[in-house]
């Protein structure tokens, strides 16, 4: 088995991240899946982008959840990265899940709220797409909430961060089982940390396994030669050319 290609923030390489040019670049690309970011406006409304703050990535300032959504959705969200790709917005949640044959890294990015949270898991059963959707955060307490809300979706663990003191060894079984305590599917794990692992050891285990942002081709023959089941990258495009080849 092929491991499924994820597209981080979309085609972030040649595109605008979180942009639907980025997502419909991966969608021609054949990306298994994309990645995103969702946070909730002053107003409720969920959008997709990276950064808490507006500045880098929009022509906007301020911070997203202290601006509404009319005040968002107004704002360039392309002439950053280059030209051409002026007048790209910031995409809504449902503009997203709108897309057809892919599969959703979802990560919960904004103010970990009861209104992020709610809203997230309303818009996910509206569109009816809880089978292709993985929920991924840092926000563990509202994963907590959201697999309450949506326990037939996948949920990702990132890994925990490894400390000085822990041994290969030991990091491998503290990333282990903080995944199987909290009832996640999906194990993350950064490439430069992926030799660290015995992946066939964690499929054993019931985990499913993610490399993040290979940035070398020896991380992606890594990958491969590993075994992992997905692989989250800025350039899908090489990454797929290496898997599929």
């Amino acid at each position: 088995m092929k491991p499924l290609i994820y597209a981080h923030r979309g085609d972030s390489h040649h595109f605008p991240e979180n942009t639907l040019a980025a997502f419909y670049a991966a969608r021609d690309l054949r990306c298994d899946g994309i990645e995103f970011d969702v946070h909730a406006t002053a107003d409720g409304e969920l959008v997709i982008i990276h950064d808490y703050d507006l500045s880098r990535t929009t022509t906007g300032v301020g911070l997203v959840h202290e601006r509404d959504l009319a005040y968002v959705r107004g704002l360039d969200a392309g002439s950053w990265f280059g030209n051409g790709f002026e007048g790209e917005r910031v995409p809504l949640l449902s503009d997203v899940l709108a897309l057809e044959n892919l599969k959703f890294e979802l990560e919960v990015k904004g103010l970990p709220t009861r209104v992020l949270v709610d809203g997230i898991a309303r818009e996910v059963q509206r569109m009816d797409v809880v089978d292709r959707v993985k929920f991924t955060s840092f926000h563990l307490a509202a994963l907590g909430q959201l697999q309450q809300l949506l326990p037939a979706a996948q949920f990702g663990l990132f890994s925990p961060v490894r400390r000085p003191w822990m041994s290969d060894h030991l990091y491998e079984q503290v990333v282990t089982e903080t995944a199987i305590g909290g009832r996640f599917d999906v194990v993350h794990i950064p490439s430069r940390h992926l030799h660290l692992f015995d992946v066939n050891s964690l499929h054993e285990r019931g985990l499913l396994v993610q490399t993040a942002n290979p940035e070398t081709s020896q991380e992606l023959e890594l990958a491969a030669d590993r075994g992992v089941d997905s692989i989250c990258t800025d350039d899908p495009a090489a990454a797929i050319r290496r898997m599929r080849k």
